[in-house]
């Protein structure tokens, strides 16, 4: 199974990521992000790397002319290119058979909406980072599960 990572640019809950990062290195699961500089997705593939991950591929928009990509990690894990950021939720989407949101953000929920015409596949909440539920018509749409880490480790065995 291939596991899409989707997480907010500012690290948040990083002993919470450390150990979503464990569980999914340890399933023998290649995981795709797109690793900003900074954020929860270059923490998580850190993270997942150091427990012996499988392997990291990286969605990238590195044909990007209007708004660039200077702010992503290109060193991490084998590329992807996605040619513009436009194509970015779409080409994630296309990549992986799961999604695991290891917190909310607007980018995350581009993402996690693209799952409804792109491939569409489950996409797990971790309630332990987000409480919040997501608006009713996306839960009626999707296939959204709100789970805890612990329920995450069950599932991906």
């Amino acid at each position: 199974m291939k596991i899409g990572i989707i997480g907010p640019s500012k690290i948040k809950e990083k002993e919470k990521i450390s150990r979503i990062a464990k569980i999914i290195a340890d399933s023998k699961n290649p995981i795709f992000v797109t690793p900003d500089k900074g954020s929860s997705s270059e923490f998580f593939a850190q993270e997942y790397l150091k427990n012996k991950g499988k392997k990291v591929y990286s969605v990238l928009p590195l044909d990007d002319k209007e708004f660039g990509y200077s702010w992503v990690n290109t060193e991490l894990g084998e590329q992807i290119n996605c040619q513009t950021w436009r194509n970015q939720p779409e080409q994630l989407n296309q990549e992986t058979d799961l999604l695991v949101s290891i917190g909310s953000s607007v980018g995350g929920l581009i993402e996690i909406c693209y799952t409804k015409w792109f491939k569409p596949k489950p996409v797990y909440i971790i309630t332990d980072i987000d409480s919040e539920k997501l608006p009713k018509v996306l839960e009626e749409e999707l296939d959204i599960k709100y789970i805890s880490i612990s329920e995450l480790e069950k599932a991906l065995k």
